[in-house]
């Protein structure tokens, strides 16, 4: 709050250009005019300010309707499908590198390789291959964070003890009973570990993704790459805030919750956590 009280202060006595640097108040007119609210934040103080002097149409769509509101869906949406094939296509790799150690000599290298490439890289492929269609978004999605999942879930597993295979073939679970009761519970830390790194790597691509396929309905990031055409800075800012707080919303309330949870159940947690 005190960065922020002297970053408004600053742009009040000083008065900079604020096409370069937005003022926080200017940012807050951007974001809630995403909202369909206009007001005056950044303007000089006046008799009704921070509301605007001339008479404005309120908003008559509905609630999903709303710009904001509707980038935050629809980008949801395609996260949702997206991390979910990631999920699926990651695990299976994963674990097949983890079980066989010729597939991960072969293969691993590629992972890594395809983790360290930034994901617009991927875009052009996605538009020749695919067009500007919903197909290109996801498969600059899954292919921005499947690599990840998998890489994530393999050095997790090779983390299993080999006495818990031991103890469970001396009790009996030989086959699928070794993978049902002994070594997918075991697996569990891992793959709560891969999913929350995962994310992290969908929403980049996402975005990413988004920023330069222009389809509707519009997500997140092409209410960037309107901002941006616009040189509407405060707006930019107030979108890349937006983007930053789901990212850290999903990763505190749903993922490092995941991982705690999964954690204290087999003895992970630290004490009093």
């Amino acid at each position: 709050m005190l960065l922020i009280a002297t970053w408004e202060a600053g742009y009040r006595l000083i008065g900079w250009n604020t096409l370069v640097f937005p003022a926080p108040s200017q940012v807050l007119d951007g974001m809630l005019s995403l909202m369909s609210v206009e007001t005056r934040f950044g303007d000089p103080l006046r008799a009704n300010w921070p509301w605007p002097v001339s008479e404005t149409r309120p908003f008559t769509g509905a609630w999903y309707e709303i710009p904001l509101i509707e980038a935050v869906l629809s980008s949801l949406a395609r996260l949702t499908v997206g991390f979910t094939i990631s999920i699926a296509i990651g695990g299976l790799i994963g674990a097949a590198c983890w079980r066989y150690k010729w597939f991960d000599e072969f293969i691993g290298p590629v992972l890594l390789g395809v983790q360290t490439l930034p994901s617009v890289c991927w875009v052009p492929l996605a538009i020749l291959i695919m067009g500007f269609k919903e197909s290109g978004i996801l498969f600059v999605l899954v292919i921005g964070s499947f690599s990840a999942i998998a890489i994530s879930l393999r050095d997790g597993l090779r983390a299993i003890p080999p006495l818990y295979q031991q103890a469970g073939r001396m009790m009996g679970a030989n086959g699928l009973k070794l993978y049902r009761h002994v070594l997918l519970p075991a697996s569990l830390p891992a793959l709560a570990t891969s999913l929350r790194q995962g994310f992290s790597f969908a929403w980049r691509s996402l975005m990413g993704g988004e920023l330069i396929l222009s389809l509707s309905p519009h997500g997140l990031g092409h209410r960037l790459e309107i901002a941006r055409n616009l040189s509407a800075v405060e707006t930019v800012v107030g979108l890349l805030i937006v983007m930053i707080m789901i990212g850290m919303l999903a990763d505190r309330l749903v993922f490092a919750q995941i991982q705690k949870r999964v954690s204290k159940r087999f003895g992970f947690a630290a004490a009093g956590e």
